[in-house]
């Protein structure tokens, strides 16, 4: 089977993959039972269990790692870093601090998403700003990659101290969240609308990507506008991981291996094939979040993990085989 055969399978295979880890959880759902239900409108606990509460979080999982994913990637293109993603860079710390700012004060879920989103936007901005005046900085990535992380650290910071200042009563759940949690993830539908919107508006970016890979000078030579280019980029990964922060907490690890993982599986020229790329991330990432979920809520069931837990515990090694291949690809 070649390569473009599996690529056009791919979507049934996923689809089909999404409903068995559906299946999957402290309460046990047999195919042929829930099928039964489904079919009749029985009123059984498999289907309520399926189509209440598993199938729901299995989508707002697929949605949150696609998000996180094309943030990632798109970050990754603005700064020409290969290590750029979303909590480096101080976006999702961001969101979180503004969300549980507002839930401090009882804000409603409308200011929530609000404050998530002004978060997230607020601190790509200061990313944003630093690369417009100090130009000669444009190739020195390092320097705005430790500015990410300084802004990311105070950030923290203050997300602890907000913390201690909550109920007690809401003291777990705000732990829990700010590990990643899609416990409650009822609003699944933003999440799962909101990387088809992402991943749409990305791909009208894929060639301007392509070329902002290349470098500014060449992007622009090639008739790139390139910052214009780059305020697109900003809003959209902005807007991405304030829907993911919001809808699953924080969630780390998604947005900076897979582009990795990307790149390891077929897409070896990264920068020539941002139109394969983007979808794929989209793809990976979600199936990388479900996965993860699916260890949280049945490893050890009937508790539940935060599923952050398992991002960082699949992502780290697949991160430190793709850098120990590095390693030996440059040394042969």
């Amino acid at each position: 089977m070649t390569s473009k055969q599996k690529l056009n399978r791919s979507p049934n295979a996923q689809a089909i993959t999404l409903v068995r880890f559906a299946l999957l959880g402290s309460v046990g759902a047999a195919c042929a039972v829930l099928a039964f239900a489904l079919l009749f409108q029985a009123s059984d606990l498999p289907r309520d269990v399926f189509v209440q509460l598993r199938l729901p979080r299995v989508l707002a999982a697929f949605g949150v790692g696609g998000l996180l994913a094309l943030s990632g990637v798109m970050l990754q293109v603005l700064m020409r870093n290969p290590l750029a993603e979303p909590y480096m860079l101080g976006a999702a710390s961001g969101a979180s601090f503004c969300v549980l700012l507002g839930m401090l004060f009882g804000a409603s879920w409308w200011l929530l998403q609000g404050a998530a989103l002004f978060g997230a936007l607020a601190v790509l901005a200061m990313m944003y700003a630093a690369m417009r005046r100090y130009a000669r900085l444009e190739g020195d990535v390092t320097v705005m990659l430790l500015l990410g992380i300084l802004l990311a650290a105070f950030l923290t910071a203050g997300v602890s101290a907000i913390l201690l200042l909550l109920p007690d009563r809401v003291m777990r759940g705000a732990l829990f969240w700010m590990l990643g949690d899609l416990a409650g993830a009822g609003s699944h539908y933003v999440a799962w609308c909101g990387v088809w919107l992402c991943l749409f508006l990305s791909m009208r970016l894929a060639r301007p990507m392509a070329a902002l890979m290349r470098g500014a000078v060449m992007a622009h030579s090639a008739g790139v506008d390139v910052e214009r280019v780059r305020l697109q980029l900003l809003l959209l990964s902005g807007v991405a991981t304030a829907l993911a922060v919001m809808e699953a907490g924080a969630i780390g690890f998604v947005g900076l291996i897979v582009p990795h993982v990307v790149k390891a599986i077929g897409a070896r020229h990264f920068s020539a094939n941002m139109r394969v790329v983007l979808p794929l991330c989209a793809l990976w990432g979600g199936v990388l979040l479900v996965l993860a979920d699916v260890l949280a809520r049945t490893l050890v069931a009937p508790l539940q993990l935060p599923v952050g837990l398992f991002t960082v515990a699949i992502g780290a090694p697949l991160l430190a085989w793709r850098l120990i291949a590095r390693l030996k690809s440059g040394a042969a």
